[in-house]
């Protein structure tokens, strides 16, 4: 079951990247991609979405697949990572230390300074707007993750917030990152914090506030495919049919 999952999987992810390219392109046929409005956009020109938050640990990027399969379209997580290294021109480890993390005042301050393909939080996030916004004007997209339930219009789409107890959220850690108890804790602990004071930072608001999303679905007793199953169901309810 997990091996035919995987080129699926890999699959969608790439069609993702091809589709953001071309849209990319398209932009910069008419004028330069920095030029492009990221101000609130029109409730119409924004296509319905799924945004996903998730607690360190919990199978979310899985339950997005198997969200974009249910709804036929496409899922947007770490390939905006990708994206930006390369339209940019940018490092892809130095994105990886901003994402969804509060930066040191020392990269803030002197990392464009060090080297310049370094890149601000601030700007990460600017940059990172622009792109999520320029992906929901397109075509409808499961995005997971840094905030990007706030950047779209809440009544567009749907925002799902996805936990677990830490316990289970340890356990699945040491087996993905081969690593003891103590570490996979200490690496739930930072990721939520990181992205606990990312949200707060650039979003104002707390990421674990349940009053922020449309469901909170919590794993303890319910399956990836039952997490899928509860958004499709909240989705149609709240914004109509796929």
């Amino acid at each position: 079951m997990r091996t035919s999952a995987l080129p699926k999987s890999r699959a969608l992810s790439e069609a993702a990247e091809r589709q953001m390219r071309t849209w990319a392109l398209q932009m910069e046929s008419q004028r330069p991609f920095e030029q492009q409005p990221v101000a609130a956009s029109p409730k119409q020109l924004i296509h319905p979405y799924v945004a996903l938050s998730r607690e360190a640990g919990v199978d979310a990027g899985e339950i997005a697949q198997c969200l974009a399969s249910k709804l036929g379209w496409k899922v947007f997580d770490r390939e905006l990572l990708d994206y930006m290294a390369e339209h940019y021109n940018l490092s892809r480890i130095a994105l990886e230390y901003v994402d969804e993390r509060t930066a040191s005042w020392f990269h803030e301050t002197f990392g464009k300074w060090l080297d310049e393909k370094l890149v601000s939080q601030a700007e990460y996030v600017s940059r990172l707007g622009r792109i999520v916004l320029l992906a929901a004007q397109h075509e409808s997209n499961v995005f997971v993750g840094r905030g990007a339930q706030f950047i779209l219009p809440r009544e567009s789409g749907l925002s799902a917030r996805i936990i677990a107890p830490k316990k289970q959220r340890v356990a699945r850690i040491m087996a993905r990152r081969q690593c003891n108890r103590r570490d996979a804790e200490k690496f739930v602990d930072d990721t939520d914090k990181g992205r606990a004071d990312f949200v707060m930072r650039y979003y104002h608001r707390d990421v674990a506030d349940p009053h922020v999303y449309d469901l909170v679905i919590n794993l303890e007793h319910t399956s990836r495919d039952a997490a899928a199953d509860l958004i499709v169901s909240a989705y149609r309810l709240r914004i109509g049919s796929a």
